[in-house]
């Protein structure tokens, strides 16, 4: 009898926690749990009111109390990995995930999620083996195969996930996720006017969905439709006031487009909406920071530090105040940001402070922690480059050959053109019709010049095709020059199946440059250049003027920089270098109407 009428309560709890009251449902449960404590059930049911009450680690030792009593709970397991992974603690979701899978083969909730956090995970082909498993028992679910196009797009094979997210939408014409998501892709294929017509179609099916307005927005930006972006990121905003990607993806729209006076205003008018939100303040005070407005940047981290002490914050406090010269106190403020919350971002920014601080040994600790979540990360390749630089750590001259890793190519002629000379106007061409904006964008290393928006190789036009097909031929023999080691960072990876990472066109003016940078998210970086003005017609500064320089950071360190190598380029020539390999350029002096146009790029292996 006692069974029974605990069943019956639990079942109307769970009722109750359906139409979202975990209060009331924790408060009868906390009596029940007084005379039931041996029950699995129950203290599952515990788990999931404490979830939904936003109590995750209470709600995890109520899972694995559960899990304590009766193990072969396949629900549990995968319920508890949910809960682990809204926490970030992948491996203990991937192990539950796992488990429960182990307990039931054809549990398909447990299958997808375990190949949804591959899939976060970047873990690609067990995130298509998770779903492929889902869909060879339920080969028409819509989310698994949207999650596979997904898994599709986000490993550059763009037209596998096209027809993908169309299986789908020949199943389910209104799936909202498959039409959004088909756009993106679309949008990543640069095939622009196809990505817009599946925002608007989505838009229609989900009006109030923030992110198809900023979607639709990046595209019209990317076209050069200014106005039109802007009020779509208003529009999205107006949804969603607290989402920070979309004001700084506005305010970069005002920077590049000369508007400064328009800059900030998103974020004041929704700061002034929720005046409690951190990450509006923080993402302020960062966007302010980046413009060069030091002090009010520092002003509004400040009356973020009064509301809450958060690692965000404290991250962004430390920037600042080393920024304006106090490394000790900046040092010190990060290092609490990391006591309370590990990412590697701040981790970066802590590192580069030791290392100005002539700290190597404790910045190497911190290089050798990070690497184990992120052992490809190029900055800290980089900052370790610089470690081992300046304690004379024979291993620097392994990891940088700066005479066989840094290469110069004159690219092949396509054909179709009579000459390099034909092929490099048609290219200028159509790359300065690309060149619409008046700022460089404000997180980038680039000074007194434009960028091009979007993924520049992946462009459907026949120059731009012609230059990518050029490029791989480059690379594929660069990459042949190479030797072998299965130890080193670059050589480990060698491959001729490649990815263009990124890829995007600068127009420098005179007095333009690059300060001194690395590329984080690539292996082999490069820059190709199309216009190289005739730097012997004006006075110059340097007798590099115009050229790229590599070994010299972009740490400030003084006596303790060395330029290892200087390339003066000219036009046609492609440089290949590792993608942790500190560089700049030197600025050229010209006329106003002189310019140096390059087309750089990112590859990955694939």
């Amino acid at each position: 009898m006692i069974n029974k009428n605990l069943a019956i309560k639990m079942q109307a709890l769970f009722v109750l926690l359906n139409k979202g009251n975990p209060q009331s449902v924790i408060t009868d449960l906390i009596v029940l749990l007084k005379k039931h404590s041996g029950n699995a059930d129950l203290l599952h049911l515990a788990a999931l009111a404490y979830k939904a009450d936003k109590q995750l680690s209470v709600a995890n030792g109520y899972y694995q109390k559960s899990l304590a009593i009766k193990h072969d709970q396949p629900q549990v397991h995968n319920n508890l990995a949910n809960s682990y992974k809204q926490t970030e603690q992948f491996s203990l979701a991937e192990k539950h995930y796992k488990l429960a899978i182990s307990l039931n083969d054809k549990y398909l909730d447990a299958w997808k999620n375990l190949g949804l956090l591959h899939l976060h995970l970047d873990k690609f082909n067990d995130a298509e083996n998770a779903f492929s498993r889902v869909l060879s028992i339920k080969p028409k679910d819509v989310s698994t195969l949207t999650s596979l196009a997904n898994v599709y797009k986000e490993k550059g094979e763009y037209i596998t996930a096209i027809n993908t997210y169309k299986q789908v939408l020949a199943i389910e014409p209104n799936y909202i996720n498959a039409i959004h998501n088909l756009g993106l892709t679309y949008k990543l294929s640069e095939q622009l006017e196809l990505a817009l017509a599946c925002f608007r179609q989505a838009k229609v099916l989900a009006p109030h969905v923030a992110e198809i307005d900023y979607n639709e927005a990046n595209t019209l930006f990317e076209q050069g439709d200014y106005v039109g972006a802007e009020e779509l990121y208003w529009q999205s905003l107006n949804k969603d006031p607290n989402n920070i990607e979309v004001h700084q993806t506005l305010n970069e729209l005002y920077w590049q487009t000369n508007r400064k006076s328009e800059f900030g205003r998103s974020f004041k008018l929704a700061i002034e909406h929720l005046p409690t939100s951190i990450p509006l303040r923080n993402a302020f005070a960062e966007s302010l920071h980046a413009s060069g407005n030091i002090e009010e940047a520092l002003h509004i981290v400040e009356q973020a530090l009064k509301i809450d002490e958060t690692p965000s914050v404290l991250h962004m406090f430390g920037k600042i105040i080393a920024s304006k010269g106090d490394i000790e106190g900046g040092i010190k403020a990060i290092e609490k940001a990391l006591a309370q919350h590990y990412c590697i971002d701040v981790v970066s920014d802590l590192i580069e402070l030791l290392i100005i601080k002539s700290q190597y040994e404790k910045a190497l600790h911190y290089i050798k922690q990070a690497e184990i979540v992120e052992p490809l990360n190029q900055l800290l390749i980089a900052y370790k480059s610089l470690c081992w630089r300046l304690t004379n750590d024979q291993r620097y001259e392994w990891l940088i050959d700066y005479q066989q890793y840094i290469q110069a190519f004159e690219i092949p002629v396509p054909n179709g053109y009579s000459s390099r000379h034909e092929f490099l106007a048609e290219l200028e061409h159509t790359l300065l019709a690309m060149h619409k904006t008046t700022a460089a964008p404000l997180k980038q290393t680039l000074k007194n010049g434009t960028q091009t928006p979007g993924r520049l190789l992946y462009k459907p036009l026949q120059p731009i095709i012609d230059l990518k097909n050029s490029f791989e031929l480059v690379v594929g023999e660069y990459i042949a020059s190479l030797p072998n080691d299965i130890n080193h960072p670059l050589l480990s990876r060698k491959s001729q199946q490649l990815n263009f990472a990124g890829s995007w066109s600068v127009r420098l003016k005179p007095n333009g440059y690059h300060v001194n940078h690395i590329h984080p998210k690539g292996w082999l970086s490069s820059s190709f250049y199309i216009t190289v003005p005739d730097f012997s017609m004006s006075p110059q500064q340097s007798v590099h003027a115009g050229g790229i320089k590599f070994g010299e950071s972009s740490l400030g360190l003084e006596d303790r920089e060395v330029i290892s190598r200087v390339i003066v380029p000219k036009a046609g020539e492609l440089v290949l270098f590792p993608s942790y390999v500190w560089h700049g350029t030197y600025p050229f002096n010209g006329k106003d109407s002189d310019f140096r146009l390059t087309a750089p790029c990112d590859i990955t292996p694939m």
